[in-house]
């Protein structure tokens, strides 16, 4: 028997100066990463309550150094996670797969980070 994949309410992103075929990499690992990592997080949000709005927003930037950089906003039942990788990473995936990471502690609480649902 296989479980139903749960999912996010909204989706968007932007890019800046990212090429197409950069874009298209980005969104599968994002769509991935919500078909992954994210079940854990989604289950305990849909949980506690069953009507949550989940919102996934995300800019990446190539920058002038030809780094990439990015701002995630997760909203989970009305609760906010930003996290902002400034520093410039040289592969923009990785963008996602850390961005994810750090939303993850911090909703199920992992390595220190804080628990925003209990």
């Amino acid at each position: 028997m296989t479980e139903t994949l749960l999912t996010v309410s909204e989706l968007k992103e932007r890019f800046v100066d990212v090429s197409e075929v950069m874009q298209a990499d980005i969104k599968k690992l994002v769509q991935h990463q919500i078909n992954t990592k994210s079940q854990a997080i989604l289950k305990k949000v849909y949980a506690k309550n069953p009507e949550a709005k989940v919102m996934i927003e995300y800019t990446i930037i190539k920058n002038k150094q030809g780094k990439y950089e990015a701002d995630f906003i997760f909203i989970a039942d009305g609760e906010k996670f930003v996290t902002e990788s400034h520093q410039g990473f040289k592969i923009a995936t990785d963008l996602v797969s850390h961005a994810f990471d750090k939303w993850k502690r911090s909703m199920l609480g992992l390595r220190g980070w804080r628990k925003l649902f209990k």
